[in-house]
């Protein structure tokens, strides 16, 4: 089979990006002839080894502008017939959240191709956040488009948003919380099909457990790493190092700020992006793994680091039960006060 996926942009390492670059990998593993497009894609930016063993292509030619590039993209192959012409080469269309659900819809109308949608969460712009942490800085792009579709046009952009979810010959969830969302939010339901993992191991190496704990997500606002930050601070000293993986963003001075104000810096570790080998290294030897992200589905993290566990589950799920009903108290004490 020809398939063409389409993925909103590749502009960070997030666990939406690795998803469709995965997706790729395996389909092609079986058989089928998969192309990978994008409006944008930061070769630097968003996972340089598996961006170049997928080698996607851009729908348009990189604009050379030094400020909302990644938004200008996304807007344009999104109003202006860009690169639909690429994406006729193929039997059906797999579509990871908008623009590529409204891309999508375009190339059934124009060419009866079908498209079938990949859904991560409710558009963003449009179904918004728990509004509790409006003050930190979020990235620059994202602003601009929460302004045009958030705001100024959201109720045309609800209604396109929902026309081409309705329209995919199939809806395929993240997780049954996703569905649910849409559910609760269209109407519209369909099938779940987790993200896969790389294969792990039979035999995993046999590291110590150091005193060290770990996250790993992106560095924006409604991720709540400053929750891990209040938990930690609780725990009786000797306390373990917090790991924090993943690129620095705006929002990465906040979360320093914050550990500086709860005496932590030297329990703390910001990493900055990793290899996915010293990734499943720091999976493997730390005593534990935090989630604390909010209005979104765990993702890939949690399970990435259950199944690098060699020793008991009991242990390590024991120290992450408790730092999440920490995390949990500090949360509601935040939204109180």
């Amino acid at each position: 089979m020809r398939i063409n996926i389409i993925h909103m942009g590749f502009f960070y390492s997030g666990g939406g990006e690795r998803v469709a670059l995965q997706q790729a990998r395996h389909l092609r593993e079986r058989g089928h002839r998969v192309r990978v497009y994008s409006p944008i894609i930061r070769r630097d930016r968003c996972f340089p080894q598996l961006l170049k063993d997928v080698n996607p292509e851009e729908l348009m030619r990189s604009i050379p502008s030094p400020v909302f590039r990644e938004a200008l993209a996304m807007l344009l192959c999104s109003l202006l017939p860009i690169g639909l012409q690429k994406l006729r080469d193929c039997d059906v269309l797999l579509c990871h959240s908008q623009p590529s659900l409204w891309i999508g819809w375009r190339m059934n109308q124009l060419f009866g191709i079908p498209y079938v949608g990949y859904l991560h969460q409710l558009t963003t712009f449009i179904h918004k956040r728990l509004d509790i942490a409006s003050n930190w800085a979020s990235k620059a792009d994202f602003l601009l488009l929460d302004g045009l579709l958030g705001k100024f046009c959201r109720p045309l952009a609800q209604n396109l948003d929902y026309m081409s979810h309705k329209g995919a010959s199939r809806l395929i969830f993240n997780s049954n919380w996703t569905r649910l969302r849409f559910q609760q939010a269209y109407g519209l339901s369909g099938d779940v099909c987790y993200p896969a993992l790389d294969k792990i191991p039979e035999e995993l190496p046999k590291r110590s457990r150091e005193n060290m704990i770990i996250t790993a997500s992106r560095h924006y606002p409604w991720k709540r790493i400053d929750l891990a930050l209040y938990a930690i601070s609780m725990l009786p000293n000797p306390k373990p190092q917090f790991v924090v993986v993943g690129d620095q963003t705006p929002h990465t001075v906040s979360l320093k700020r914050i550990a500086t104000q709860l005496e932590l810096n030297e329990y703390v570790n910001f990493t900055g992006f990793v290899t996915n080998t010293f990734l499943t290294q720091l999976y493997s030897e730390s005593k534990a793994y935090v989630q604390t992200s909010i209005q979104e589905p765990f993702g890939l993290g949690p399970v990435e680091a259950q199944a690098w566990v060699h020793q008991p589950l009991f242990g390590v799920m024991l120290v992450l039960g408790r730092l999440y009903l920490m995390a949990n108290r500090v949360f509601t004490r935040n939204l109180m006060t």
